[in-house]
């Protein structure tokens, strides 16, 4: 995040009040952020435990402290859970009057009861700064961008929305599986308007290419130049595969329906995790311990100057990876690299297996297609993948190697119907994952 473009920001009134307190954040040594983190944590325990009832309450039995001396010493709070946030729904977490309230926000509730969320106007504005500045790095005036992402009770699309607008570029609000701008109707702007950014998840871009090229329309004609994925944790494997096939770069940030923006590229690509707004553990799923250095745990934030709903030591049920190394970009801030949700682990015996891991297993192999699904059954890892290669056989003699060579399982390789199966993701909120009944149904298997 160059300081040159923090400056062209000033012409948006909203922002001025920020940008000297973000320069000179950009400006920090490691020391001072850290010094500065443990100085807004404590202003934030103390905020919690006065206005948000649910921490309110944890105060009252003794149960959060509202001041810490060291950062070391916040692995002794409890977590917050989603649990937590399920049962304080809808407003247990909220800690201003609702007349401040300006953007509220629910999960999908594809995996239990949804959870709610709330943004102060000064909250939206610093996030939407950081997002812009992020972004200016790779967009331009020049570039239309497709969004293609939900925006029913959702902050990404806006926020998305609001950044590229700071930039200047031409936003095209298509969403997903509406009735208003369905795939065909999608697919026709496509053609006409030619948008240079498209953001959706990595498989609806997979099946975008495809209904363009069985339509018998050169996908390569709407000249898209960079996919912006979200919503979906994406194999390099898989990622590679769609930047060939359309011919084009791409791009993520990392974030929760809970807070926006956790993640941001920098003008190298490397994703710096928003430090001035929280601060970020990795834990021990199973056993919920601190851990150290650059093993892959679960992680856990904890905001720093939210107003509407503070968190304190939140289990996103992500798991990670965070970077201490310098980045060239001079950004403070840490890396981090995502790997899927905790809860996507496929379990076959004492082996647990994240689901990026496999995918990258599977469409690693040559001659593989760029769709897959696999879940557990009876003690027996079920694999669908899609074969294009000459020699089936062959190829799925490969995945079943590579998969028994990396995790220790000997799977059930099967090939997959590719028809039925993109027909079952087109109905998807989120195709990049399909149930194993939906996966019977699909191939009888």
């Amino acid at each position: 995040m160059k300081i040159g473009n923090l400056e062209k920001l000033r012409n948006i009134k909203s922002y001025v009040d920020y940008i000297e307190e973000i320069k000179l954040i950009l400006q920090s040594s490691r020391e001072e952020l850290e010094k500065r983190i443990l100085e807004t944590l404590n202003i934030q325990l103390e905020y919690a435990g006065k206005n948000s009832p649910f921490y309110i309450e944890r105060s009252k039995q003794g149960k959060m402290p509202r001041k810490i001396k060291a950062l070391a010493e916040l692995s002794e709070i409890q977590f917050t859970t989603k649990k937590d946030l399920r049962n304080a729904y809808p407003f247990g977490f909220i800690a201003v009057p609702r007349s401040r309230i300006i953007r509220y926000g629910e999960s999908t509730g594809t995996t239990g009861s949804p959870t709610s969320s709330f943004m102060t106007r000064d909250e939206w504005e610093r996030d939407n700064l950081w997002t812009t500045l992020s972004y200016m790095n790779f967009f331009s005036e020049e570039d239309m961008v497709f969004i293609a992402i939900p925006y029913e009770l959702a902050f990404a699309s806006v926020a998305f929305e609001k950044a590229f607008w700071n930039i200047g570029a031409t936003v095209v609000a298509v969403g997903t599986l509406n009735m208003v701008c369905p795939w065909e109707r999608t697919l026709k702007m496509m053609r006409v308007l030619h948008p240079s950014v498209l953001i959706c998840t990595p498989t609806r871009a997979l099946r975008l290419h495809d209904k363009l090229t069985e339509a018998g329309h050169d996908p390569g004609e709407v000249k898209l130049k960079t996919l912006f994925y979200a919503g979906e944790t994406c194999s390099s494997a898989k990622l590679n595969k769609i930047a060939k096939l359309w011919n084009i770069n791409i791009l993520t940030a990392y974030g929760t329906t809970e807070t926006n923006a956790l993640s941001l590229p920098c003008q190298y690509g490397n994703q710096h995790l928003v430090e001035d707004r929280y601060y970020f553990e990795v834990i021990d799923p199973e056993s919920g311990r601190p851990i150290e250095g650059k093993s892959r745990g679960e992680l856990v934030i904890t905001s720093l100057v939210a107003e509407a709903m503070p968190l304190i030591r939140y289990r996103t049920g992500d798991i990670v990876c965070i970077e201490e190394e310098p980045c060239p970009c001079g950004v403070p801030f840490r890396r981090l690299q995502h790997y899927g949700r905790y809860n996507e682990k496929i379990t076959i015996g004492n082996n647990n297996i994240l689901k990026i891991d496999l995918e990258e297993a599977i469409l690693s192999v040559e001659g593989t297609g760029c769709y897959y699904a696999a879940a557990a059954e009876d003690d027996v890892l079920q694999i669908l993948v899609e074969l294009v290669g000459a020699d089936k056989r062959r190829i799925s003699e490969a995945v079943y190697d590579k998969v028994l060579k990396r995790f220790g399982v000997k799977p059930s390789v099967h090939e997959a119907n590719r028809e039925a199966f993109c027909k079952a993701m087109d109905n998807m909120l989120k195709p990049g994952s399909l149930s194993l009944k939906q996966i019977k149904e699909i191939n009888k298997v």
